[in-house]
C-alpha cells in the first residue's frame, strides 16, 4: 500500500519540514546531470558553502556540524535498510517513493523483514526529517527519468571507520553513525546479510 507523506501514518517515522526555503540547494541540483545507474555523494563542498547551509545547521541541527550531499539515479529494489542514531533530512528533488520502518522491529538475530516497511510517495520539493533509529533505504524512482534526493546529516555520517573492531553486538554497524542490514542479493562488501522478504519495490 502506497501512502502519502503528509498522511498521519508517517508521524511515527518523522515529519515534513514546511518553513524552510531550500531553493539554493534545488538550484545546485538542477545542474547535477542524471545518471544511468546510481551515485551517492555524502558531502559536496559547493553545497555546504551555500548560505542556506548555515541556516540549516543553526535552526535544524542546533549548530552541530553537518554534511550535505545527494543521491542520484535509478532504483526499484530494497537491497538494504539502514538507520542512524541522529536525525537526518531528505529533500526530494524529484517525485519518488521512500520506504520506512522502525529499528525496534529488528529481530534478536539482527534480521529484518521487508514486509514491516511502509511505502510513502514523496512529491518533488518535499523535505522530510527522520527520527533517530528510523529504517530507510535508497529512494525509488516512479518513472524512467530516475530520482534525485538531497541528504543532510551530522558531519561524518556514513563515512568508513578508521579503526573498527567488529563484534557480534555491533555486526550491523557498517560505518560511522550507520547501521545497515543488507539483502544477500545486494552483494554489499562487509555488510551483514540479514534482510529477508521481497526486495522488489515500485
Amino acid at each position: 500500500m502506497l501512502r502519502y507523506i503528509f498522511e498521519p501514518e508517517f508521524k511515527k517515522y518523522g515529519h515534513v519540514i514546511e518553513n524552510t526555503d531550500f531553493t539554493e540547494l534545488f538550484q545546485y541540483m538542477d545542474n547535477v546531470p542524471p545518471v544511468k545507474y546510481f551515485e551517492e555523494q555524502l558531502t559536496v563542498k559547493e553545497m555546504e558553502e551555500l548560505p542556506i547551509c548555515h541556516k540549516i545547521q543553526c535552526e535544524l541541527f542546533h549548530e552541530l556540524p553537518i554534511q550535505i550531499g545527494y543521491l542520484n539515479g535509478h532504483n526499484h529494489r530494497i537491497h538494504g535498510v539502514e538507520y542512524h542514531r541522529s536525525k537526518v533530512i531528505h529533500i526530494a528533488v524529484t517525485d519518488c517513493v521512500m520506504y520506512f520502518g522502525l529499528s525496534e522491529d529488528i529481530g534478536p538475530n539482527s534480521e529484518y523483514h521487508t514486509s514491516k516497511m511502509e511505502a510513502f510517495f514523496v512529491p518533488k520539493g518535499t523535505a522530510v526529517e527522520l527520527n533517530c533509529g528510523v529504517l530507510h533505504c535508497t529512494p525509488c524512482n516512479i518513472n524512467g527519468y530516475g530520482f534525485k534526493m538531497i541528504c543532510i546529516a551530522p558531519k561524518h555520517t556514513s563515512e568508513p571507520f578508521r579503526n573498527k573492531v567488529q563484534t557480534e553486538k555491533d555486526k550491523i554497524l557498517y560505518a560511522r553513525n550507520k547501521w545497515l542490514i543488507a539483502h544477500k542479493e545486494s552483494e554489499i562488501p562487509g555488510a551483514f546479510y540479514g534482510l529477508k522478504g521481497e526486495t522488489e519495490a515500485v
